[in-house]
């Protein structure tokens, strides 16, 4: 019953004669939904390049800035058109026949482990700590920003503030955290 007032509602807006209207009315619903879990245009790029408000400007203030290095454009511009030299898109250009993960495949050849079912080298598996080879890269990025915006906070922390950092140095669950004395005295269950 709910799909076909959502279809009657797309019919009476007639988003569904303009492919752009139709893909962000499609955008929007999965949005109210919490289906973010897939790009909605088909690619995450184009998703980010097609979102309201946001993307055009801001790739084109970085793409600009004349205190950003030309080989960090280039390579921006490279990751937007899809043509950086991964094993996907090698492929794509018959320069390659397989399109496993090279990283993941010498990682795991290193601790001995099998070499199956790797996943694709795209763009967006190497930067992500899903890549056997570059988890550790990743992770390790992760934790030199997080440190830094950890000293920026810390730097603004006035001593009247109640906010305090209870793992500045090391993430915790919250079954780890109740079993600290410490964050038992500053929250209550």
């Amino acid at each position: 019953m709910r799909h076909r007032i959502k279809a009657v509602k797309v019919l009476q807006q007639n988003t569904w004669i303009d492919d752009r209207k139709s893909l962000k009315s499609c955008v929007q619903a999965r949005a109210e939904q919490g289906n973010i879990n897939h790009p909605a245009y088909g690619t995450w790029t184009a998703d980010f390049m097609l979102r309201q408000n946001e993307s055009r400007a801001f790739l084109g203030n970085y793409l600009n800035d004349p205190r950003v290095p030309w080989i960090h454009k280039r390579r921006e511009m490279m990751a937007i058109a899809g043509i950086i030299p991964v094993a996907k898109w090698l492929a794509k250009i018959k320069q390659r026949s397989d399109v496993s993960c090279r990283l993941c495949k010498r990682a795991r050849e290193q601790r001995g482990a099998c070499t199956e079912n790797l996943p694709e080298e795209t763009y967006g598996h190497i930067n992500s700590a899903f890549c056997d080879g570059m988890a550790t890269t990743v992770t390790a990025g992760h934790h030199f920003i997080w440190r830094h915006l950890y000293a920026i906070m810390q730097a603004g922390h006035t001593p009247a503030s109640k906010l305090r950092f209870v793992t500045p140095d090391k993430e915790s669950s919250m079954n780890t955290l109740w079993q600290e004395e410490k964050f038992k005295q500053i929250c209550s269950r």
